[in-house]
C-alpha cells in the first residue's frame, strides 16, 4: 500500500510540473487590427488567416464594418512580429445541413483563400503600430 501511495504522489507531482512548464515559452505577440475591403467596400463577414515566415499564424473574424483583430494564442492577443502571408475566406451560409453539406458560396475570388496565392501580406512590427488594410478585387 505504501508503494502505491508513493507512485500516486510521484505521478501527481509530475503532472503538476508538466502543467507549470506549459505556456511560458510562447513567443510574444503584438496587437494587429485592420480592415478588409472588397472593391473598395467593407467585406462584412469572413475570416483573415495569416501565416508568418516562422512560428504560429493568427486569425481574426471580420466584423460587419469590415474590421478585424488578429489572435494567435488567445482572444485578440495579436500576431507574431514579422511578415505574414494573409488569406481571407468569406462564404454565404450553406443552405444544406449535416456533416456532408457543401460549404456556402464563396464571396470573393478563390485566390484570396490561400496565403500562397492571395498576394496579401501583413507586416507586424514590435512597436504595436500595426493597422492593416487588405484590399481585394472581385475581378
Amino acid at each position: 500500500m505504501a508503494k502505491s501511495f508513493l507512485v500516486l504522489r510521484l505521478g501527481c507531482c509530475s503532472l503538476a510540473l508538466l502543467f507549470l512548464g506549459c505556456g511560458g515559452d510562447q513567443p510574444e505577440t503584438v496587437p494587429v487590427t485592420g480592415k478588409v475591403l472588397l472593391d473598395g467596400q467593407p467585406l462584412t463577414k469572413g475570416t483573415v488567416i495569416t501565416t508568418p515566415d516562422a512560428g504560429k499564424g493568427a486569425t481574426g473574424a471580420i466584423q460587419p464594418d469590415g474590421t478585424f483583430e488578429l489572435s494567435t494564442y488567445g482572444d485578440e492577443d495579436g500576431a507574431l512580429v514579422g511578415t505574414h502571408r494573409a488569406a481571407v475566406v468569406a462564404r454565404e451560409p450553406s443552405t444544406a445541413t449535416g456533416p456532408e453539406a457543401p460549404p456556402g458560396k464563396l464571396l470573393l475570388p478563390q485566390k484570396y483563400t490561400d496565403g500562397m496565392t492571395s498576394g496579401l501580406t501583413i507586416e507586424v512590427t514590435a512597436d504595436g503600430d500595426n493597422p492593416t488594410v487588405l484590399e481585394l478585387s472581385s475581378k
